[in-house]
């Protein structure tokens, strides 16, 4: 969202804000060992300790004043943009351990959704076939219309978006409130995304982290969405189990993920370091009457709930053990969250019912959940 404004002083809406203050721990199951979660939260650090003490997890909580007494280190947000940069330095980061705002323009450039078409195309060359139909970028509502009215079941993106958001999912053509929302977007975005809807038998997603202008596969991810594409839970277990999991349906995926790895490392590996995340899904393909791939839904150059939960595969969970990784929402604090199976740790694993990963507080209205299917 800060990344469509693109502007110095961004304001997150409510929710935005209090899902980032309640789930700020999060990050720490993805952090390199020794690294230091920025939170004023004591009810946080004390949540680190024991997650360091159940799971060997090691980061340690800093306080937002206490970075004026660090000179030297990286900074790994869940997203670069002017806003956070503005706020970093006003807590006291030092300007130069963060990019620049050239760098960060360029970063928001290369989050543009237009990037995944260009994968798209570079992809059909490298691997000599084209995968599934290309999604196109529209400038003019008339143009947006015309595609709606000639595919009707389909997906009208916005350039810049988050967990589903600025997605508009159409089953029958164009709905007034569908016009009404493609004139909005046009003129906040400036253009739309549109490509057909196929017949989804699988989100899934790759955890890459580019460094020294290198992207490296650290992770598979697999989870379900809702019509309009929002993230509803993530399926977890470890990176062996989920990618055989994905090549039983779709035996070439090795080769795209060759060639995907070469377009990552021309196109963002030499201007990104950090972990990025793009999305795929498996489909039934009409033509063929096999299961075929869209190897780019979207990039999102920053962490995703897959890089998190393909850590959490792989460091919390026992060989061959599947779990639910899900969001709990709640519209109003004060009372206890409702008890589920407590969890069982076997040896730093979790082995049997649910363990919550972030702080199970009253105040709280979001927290994270692991819970292993049997």
């Amino acid at each position: 969202m800060a990344l469509a404004t693109g502007g110095v002083n961004f304001v997150a809406p409510p929710f935005a804000m209090r899902m980032a203050h309640d789930l700020a721990v999060l990050p720490a199951f993805m952090a390199e060992p020794g690294s230091m979660l920025i939170t004023d939260s004591d009810v946080d650090a004390e949540w680190l300790e024991l997650l360091h003490s159940s799971f060997g997890v090691d980061v340690h909580a800093i306080k937002r004043a206490e970075l004026r007494n660090i000179t030297d280190f990286q900074i790994m947000p869940w997203g670069w943009s002017l806003d956070l940069r503005r706020r970093l330095i006003k807590w006291g980061a030092s300007s130069h351990c963060l990019p620049t705002p050239d760098a960060v323009n360029h970063l928001r450039g290369l989050s543009h959704r237009r990037v995944s078409v260009l994968i798209h195309l570079r992809l059909r060359e490298l691997l000599g076939k084209q995968l599934c139909p290309v999604p196109v970028e529209l400038a003019v509502a008339h143009d947006v219309l015309d595609f709606v009215r000639h595919h009707r079941n389909c997906f009208v993106k916005t350039p810049w978006s988050s967990s589903g958001r600025g997605i508009y999912h159409t089953i029958n053509g164009v709905a007034p409130e569908f016009e009404q929302w493609c004139r909005g977007a046009l003129k906040r975005q400036g253009s739309l995304l549109c490509e057909q809807a196929l017949d989804k038998t699988m989100d899934l997603a790759v955890e890459f982290c580019c460094e020294n202008g290198k992207a490296a596969i650290r992770g598979f991810s697999v989870f379900e969405t809702d019509s309009h594409s929002q993230y509803r839970h993530g399926i977890v277990a470890q990176g062996t189990t989920l990618k055989d999991r994905i090549i039983a349906l779709y035996p070439d995926f090795d080769g795209v993920l060759a060639a995907l790895t070469q377009v990552l490392d021309e196109m963002v590996a030499p201007h990104y370091d950090g972990w990025l995340g793009v999305d795929m899904l498996l489909f039934n393909a009409e033509s063929s009457g096999k299961i075929s791939i869209n190897p780019c839904v979207e990039m999102n150059l920053r962490p995703t709930m897959g890089a998190i939960t393909s850590v959490i595969g792989d460091n919390m969970l026992a060989p061959g053990d599947t779990a639910i990784f899900r969001i709990e929402q709640r519209s109003s604090s004060g009372a206890a969250w409702p008890h589920s199976d407590e969890g069982i740790i076997e040896d730093g694993r979790l082995v049997a019912g649910a363990l919550p990963l972030t702080p199970p507080i009253s105040s709280a209205l979001y927290r994270a959940v692991l819970e292993v299917q049997k």
